[in-house]
C-alpha cells in the first residue's frame, strides 16, 4: 500500500469525525492517535478524543482554534474542510480506522524486523529476545480494547431478544435462502419484506406485528419487474390487519451487478443505509455482489466481511444464494449454497426451498439453526393473500 493511500485513510478518519462526531466512538474502538503515520493527524485525533471526553462539540469551527495548542503546523481550516468534503458518509469511519490501525501494526512489525536484522550482527540471542518483547508489546497494544468478561459480567448481560418478527427474526440475524430453480426463492424473500414493512407476520398474515423499515438492494431484478411484484403484494396485504404504510417503510434500489468488496461500492451501500435507516435489508443474489466467483474461502471472506458491516449496524440481513448441483448418497439434491464452504457457516439460518406434495414446498434446513426459531417446515402456494402460507 502506498504512502498516499495510507494518508488518505488517515485523512478520512479525521474528516469523518469532523463531519459527524457521533461516530468518534466507532473510530476510538479501532485506532489511537499513535497509530497515525502523519503525526499531525494523530495529534488532531487525540485532541478530538480529549474534546469528546470533556463533552465538547467537535467540528471544523471548534477544532480550528485548538490547532496551535496541539502543535499542528501545515494544516489550516481550509484543509480540514477538504478532509470533510472527501468523506461520503461518516458511518464508515470504523472501517477506515481499522485500516489505519492495521497499517500501524504492519509498520511496527517492519521496524522490529529491521531492528532485529541490525542487532543480529552483535548478539543474535539478545536480538531475538528484544524482538520478541517488541512484538509482544505490539500484540498487547492491539488487544487492549477487547472486552474481557468474567462469569459475573456475563450473568449481568441482558439476553432478551430484540425481535423484528417475534419468534422468527431478531436484529443482526442473517438468513441465506437457496432452493430449486423456479420454486420462488425471490418471491419468498419479497414476501418477508412486504409483510414486515406492512406490519403483519410473514407466515401468519392474521397476526399483526410492529411495522419495520426495510431496504432492498436488488442486483438482478429491474425496476419494471419490481413494479409488477409490488402491485401483487400491495393487493395481497390490503385486506390484512396491517398497521404499516408500505410507501414509508419499504425502499427498493435496483442496481447492476456490483462488487461490495470495493471500498467505494461499500460506501455507496452504507450511504443508502444512512438515508433509509432500515431494520431489515434484503440484498443479492449473492453471486452478483462480487466481480468473480466465490469458490474458495479466500474469495468468500471479503464478501462476507462486507455484508457483516451492515449487520454490525443492528440490521437483519436476508440474502438469496444459488444451491449447487451435488446430491446426497440417497440421490437428493443438496441445498447448501454453491461455492466456498465458508458460506455454509456464515448465516444464523440456512434454508432451502424444495418441492413438496401438490402445491406445497418444503423449507429445508441445510445447516442447523444457531438459535431455535419458528421457521415453518412446509409452505403452500396460495392464490389469495400472501403467496406462501404456512401449513399447520
Amino acid at each position: 500500500m502506498g504512502v498516499g493511500e495510507l494518508i488518505e485513510h488517515e485523512r478520512t478518519v479525521i474528516g469523518a469525525v469532523l463531519l459527524d462526531s457521533r461516530y468518534i466512538g466507532d473510530a476510538m474502538q479501532a485506532v489511537t492517535g499513535g497509530d497515525f503515520q502523519d503525526e499531525r493527524l494523530g495529534r488532531i485525533f487525540s485532541g478530538m478524543v480529549d474534546m469528546h471526553g470533556h463533552g465538547e462539540p467537535i467540528d471544523v469551527l471548534t477544532v480550528t482554534p485548538k490547532l496551535k495548542a496541539w502543535d499542528i503546523r501545515g494544516i489550516d481550516p481550509a484543509e480540514l474542510h477538504e478532509m470533510v468534503g472527501e468523506v461520503p458518509t461518516a458511518s464508515n469511519v470504523k472501517h477506515y480506522a481499522e485500516l489505519v490501525s492495521q497499517e500501524s501494526l504492519q509498520r511496527g512489525v517492519v521496524k522490529v524486523a529491521t531492528s532485529m536484522r541490525d542487532a543480529a550482527e552483535g548478539d543474535p540471542a539478545q536480538a531475538i529476545r528484544e524482538a520478541m518483547q517488541s512484538l509482544e508489546g505490539l500484540q498487547k497494544r492491539k488487544s487492549d480494547d477487547y472486552e474481557m468478561l468474567s462469569v459475573d459480567d456475563l450473568l449481568k448481560v441482558d439476553v432478551s431478544h430484540d425481535w423484528l418478527v417475534p419468534g422468527l427474526i431478531e436484529r443482526q440475524d442473517r438468513l441465506m435462502l437457496t432452493g430449486f430453480e423456479g420454486l420462488g426463492k425471490s418471491t419468498l424473500l419479497q414476501q418477508l419484506l412486504f409483510a414486515v414493512a406492512a406490519g403483519v407476520h410473514p407466515f401468519r398474515d392474521w397476526q399483526s406485528i410492529t411495522p419495520r423499515k426495510c431496504l432492498v438492494i436488488d442486483a438482478e431484478n429491474t425496476k419494471r419487474q419490481w413494479s409488477r411484484k409490488t402491485r401483487g403484494f400491495v393487493s395481497a396485504v390490503s385486506n390484512l390487519s396491517a398497521g404499516g404504510a408500505l410507501s414509508e417503510n419499504l425502499t427498493v434500489v435496483p442496481v447492476p451487478r456490483f462488487d461490495i468488496t470495493r471500498p467505494d461500492e461499500l460506501m455507496r451501500l452504507h450511504t443508502m443505509v444512512d438515508k433509509v435507516k432500515p431494520d431489515v435489508i434484503m440484498i443479492g443474489p449473492l453471486y452478483r455482489l462480487t466481480a468473480g466467483a466465490i469458490q474458495t474461502d479466500d474469495e468468500a471472506a471479503p464478501v462476507l466481511a462486507a455484508l457483516d458491516t451492515l449487520r454490525d449496524r443492528g440490521i437483519a440481513l436476508l440474502i438469496e444464494a444459488h444451491a449447487g448441483k451435488a446430491t446426497s448418497k440417497s440421490g437428493e439434491r443438496k441445498l447448501s449454497p454453491r461455492g466456498s464452504s465458508a458460506l455454509q457457516g456464515w448465516p444464523e439460518f440456512g434454508l432451502g426451498l424444495a418441492p413438496g406434495k401438490g402445491n406445497e414446498v418444503e423449507l429445508v434446513r441445510w445447516r442447523g439453526d444457531r438459535e431455535e426459531r419458528m421457521w415453518p417446515k412446509r409452505l403452500v402456494k396460495s392464490t389469495t393473500g400472501l403467496p406462501f402460507q404456512e401449513v399447520s
